[in-house]
Parts: structure tokens; C-alpha cells; sequence
């Protein structure tokens, strides 16, 4: 009995010194909780697009990373970041996520839109063309004249996509991009159908494409002047980022430690794109991840984008000063955009 109470004793001594500690752990969580500022609007809308380029947002949530900094958000799935501008800019959503492609073409047009967060960078892999395992066209220079399937017109697909041709002597004007309307879940399925002789795809899509449907790379799209290109973010209106700047402030802060845990978890990644897109393990299990950028919006990373759209007549001659000079891009970033 004298050796069970002398073993209890430090066992009892160390039950509570654990307990203490959570209870810490957990007030000083509450009191940090409690210290940040609450957000103007605590129930926000977010529109994505359903690819692992917006991994950290879904990770952010399926972490319960935006209820910490106390938001409740709804996610609403689009096929592509133009498909949603008109809506956010009628304020019927608070932010949307897609490439910069499209926000670019809309401030230029006079739209006012702000970055609050880069979602993803181009990495090997992630971006690619695809074709049928018996199509006929089984070089980049097979494409001219093809049709090739793209998830928005005017879109990152076409930018990348002509980026590359230039850099293989081929004019982009020698290949039809095709708009598909429902967006990449279905590209795989109609390309097998025929309707393009080759498809833009970004992961998870493009392992679907080769694990159900038996289609292959064509060519990767992260090379040479593509190379690590800034391809989607999180942007507000300029609007609304003026009149609800804790609620963006609190947006980053959760957007943020998602892309850490993204960068840094990849299971983490697969269960939440599993869950977002409704793919399985053995699909997401081989889904290759972008980068997952942290930290304030590089400006000159995505003035890439800018005056890769300049080059190849996605804005046009008249917008040449505000890209060449960085103020196009400048308006978009910061709190005097």
C-alpha cells in the first residue's frame, strides 16, 4: 500500500501539472481569441473554384482556422473567377478566388478590386495540356490548328497555354481555345468525348484525367517564362475592403495559417480537396500541390501576369502605360488601391 501511495502521488502531480497546462493553453487561446479585433461583418461569402490552387482556404476551414478568428464562411463553387465578377461587384459576394487573369481584366476595364492574399503559384505539374491516350496529336507542334478546351475564356488557360506556344515558335493564334461551361469536374469527361483534341487542366483534375479516363500529359505548362507565375488569389472589391477592413484583416489571418498548414501538411491538403470536390483517396493521393504562398502580395510577381496579358492581346495597346509603368497592378494591392 506504502508503494502504491508513493507511485500515486507524482502520478496525481503530474495528471494536474497536464491539466494546468491545457487549461493555460486554452485561456491564452480564448485571450488571444478575445484580444484581435471583431470583425464589421462575421458572415461572409466565398466564391472558389474547385481546384487545389485554393487548398489553403479549404484547409482554413476545414480547420475551423476562420471560426478562431471569428468568421463564419460560406464557400460557393464557380467554374471560373469571371463567372462570379459581376455578382461580387453588385456586392452579392464578399470575396471571390480565382486567377488574377480575370481580376486584371476588370480593373482595367475600371472595376476596383483588391488582393488581400496570394492563393497559389505555378508549380511542375500542376498545369498541364492533356490529350486522349490515342490522339493523334502527340507534340506541341500537333496543335496548331486543334481545338483546345480551356475553363474561361481569355482565361490563366489561355495565357498559359499561348505563353508556351510562343516559346515553341507557334502563334497562339493557330489553335482555337474553346470555352468549356462546366468548368474543369467535367473537361476530362468531354475530352474523352471528343470535344477538343486537347484540354487545359489543373490538379486534382489532371490526375482524374489520367487515372479514370487513361488521357496523357501533353506538356507541362510550368516552363520557361510560366515558370512559378502567381495563378490565383483572394480578392475583395476595393469597396468592401474599405468598409470592412477587420473582417479582411481576420480573412488573411485564417487564410494565412491555411497556407501554411498547405505548404507544410499535404495530407491535410488531400482530405480537404477530397472533401471540397468530392474526389477520392486514391485520386487525391497522387494530386500534385502548387505553391502556397505567404506573407503581403508581391507586386512585381504579379505584374508578371499584367504584361504576359499585354503581350498576348488579353488587354489591350490602350492599357500599355498603366502595365508598362505597374500601376494597373499597383491599384490592386495595398490600402490605397
Amino acid at each position: 500500500m506504502y508503494t502504491w501511495k508513493l507511485l500515486k502521488a507524482p502520478l496525481i502531480a503530474a495528471m494536474i501539472m497536464v491539466l494546468a497546462a491545457g487549461c493555460a493553453t486554452a485561456d491564452s487561446d480564448v485571450a488571444l481569441t478575445q484580444a484581435l479585433p471583431r470583425p464589421e461583418e462575421p458572415d461572409i461569402t466565398v466564391a472558389a473554384i474547385p481546384a487545389t490552387d485554393l487548398a489553403g482556404l479549404y484547409v482554413a476551414q476545414d480547420n475551423g482556422l476562420f471560426a478562431q478568428q471569428g468568421l463564419h464562411v460560406t464557400i460557393e463553387k464557380i467554374t471560373n473567377s469571371q463567372a462570379i465578377l459581376a455578382d461580387q461587384l453588385k456586392g452579392q459576394i464578399d470575396i471571390s478566388a480565382g486567377s488574377y487573369v480575370a481580376y486584371i481584366s476588370a480593373q482595367a476595364s475600371g472595376a476596383r478590386f483588391r488582393i488581400l492574399a496570394e492563393a497559389s503559384t505555378l508549380r511542375e505539374g500542376t498545369r498541364v495540356l492533356v490529350t486522349t491516350a490515342d490522339s493523334p496529336i502527340t507534340t506541341i507542334a500537333d496543335l496548331i490548328g486543334a481545338k483546345i478546351g480551356v475553363n474561361g475564356t481569355n482565361s490563366i488557360g489561355t495565357l498559359l497555354t499561348s505563353m508556351v506556344l510562343q516559346e515553341h515558335g507557334i502563334s497562339p493564334r493557330r489553335v482555337h481555345f474553346i470555352t468549356a461551361q462546366q468548368g474543369f469536374p467535367a473537361m476530362p469527361g468531354q475530352l474523352q468525348n471528343r470535344a477538343w483534341g486537347a484540354a487545359f487542366l489543373a490538379e486534382p483534375y489532371i490526375t482524374v484525367a489520367g487515372e479514370q479516363y487513361g488521357e496523357k500529359e501533353l506538356t507541362d505548362l510550368d516552363q520557361g517564362s510560366t515558370a512559378n507565375l502567381p495563378i490565383d488569389g483572394y480578392v475583395a472589391t476595393r469597396a468592401w475592403a474599405l468598409r470592412f477592413p477587420k473582417t479582411a484583416a481576420a480573412f488573411v489571418r485564417a487564410i494565412e495559417e491555411g497556407q501554411v498548414l498547405a505548404n507544410t501538411q499535404a495530407t491535410e491538403v488531400q482530405a480537404a480537396v477530397g472533401k471540397a470536390d468530392q474526389l477520392p483517396p486514391e485520386v487525391t493521393a497522387l494530386t500534385v500541390l502548387p505553391g502556397f504562398p505567404t506573407g503581403r502580395v508581391i507586386k512585381a510577381e504579379i505584374q508578371r501576369v499584367a504584361s504576359a496579358m499585354l503581350q498576348f492581346g488579353m488587354l489591350g495597346q490602350a492599357y500599355t502605360a498603366e502595365v508598362k509603368q505597374g500601376t494597373l497592378v499597383g491599384s490592386m494591392i495595398g490600402p490605397g488601391s
